[in-house]
């Protein structure tokens, strides 16, 4: 027994739709797959910014530790302020 007219314009109307959804699903699919690459490029992006102000966080961390030593307090009272231990003789060159 053959299928009658109507059940197979029935069925190619529905393998239409069937392919037109799959059409749709592979584009959006494509459309994902181009996002997620951009989403990782930028995610790597951050992830290197955060690398680097840690980095940076760290050097602003040594240079506090430099600045509340004694060394860095002599060399700006004897750069700034021209001080000097009471034991020590100063040589000025002429001019």
């Amino acid at each position: 027994m053959r299928p009658s007219k109507g059940n197979r314009c029935g069925m190619y109307v529905i393998a239409a739709i069937v392919m037109v959804l799959l059409v749709g699903l592979l584009v959006q699919s494509q459309e994902l797959g181009a996002s997620n690459k951009q989403y990782e490029a930028k995610k790597a992006e951050l992830q290197q910014q955060i690398q680097d102000e840690e980095v940076r966080a760290g050097e602003i961390e040594n240079l506090k530790d430099y600045v509340d030593s004694t060394e860095y307090i002599e060399k700006i009272a004897r750069e700034k302020l021209g001080l000097v231990y009471e034991d020590e003789t100063i040589f000025k060159a002429e001019e």
